[in-house]
């Protein structure tokens, strides 16, 4: 692996984090918008924005980008677990979040 192909499959992992990153950010902002609002349907339907975050990643095909770059096997394994997290959790904060709600008022 040379040296740009290392830097290229950086910025591929950098990209993951960012979409984990901003997936966070989305169920915290919504998650206390929804307990100041008293409604946690707002925190089940951040659950469709993290499923698109996933999806939007998963189409970008950061991992077939890693592996035509060789990159580490330890990037591309990060990547999978990542993107399925992303969309994981957000169908099941879409399907379950509003239930959230009642545990925590």
């Amino acid at each position: 692996m040379n040296h740009e192909d290392v830097i290229q499959s950086v910025k591929l992992s950098y990209g993951i984090v960012l979409a984990f990153c901003i997936s966070i950010a989305v169920l915290i902002v919504f998650g206390v918008a929804s307990k100041v609002l008293n409604d946690w349907t707002w925190f089940a339907r951040s659950g469709s924005i993290l499923v698109c975050i996933g999806v939007l990643t998963a189409s970008y095909d950061i991992k077939g980008k890693m592996e035509r770059n060789n990159a580490p096997d330890s990037y591309m394994s990060q990547t999978i677990v990542m993107e399925a997290t992303i969309v994981v959790v957000g169908t099941l904060v879409w399907g379950f979040g509003d239930l959230l709600g009642l545990l925590i008022d």
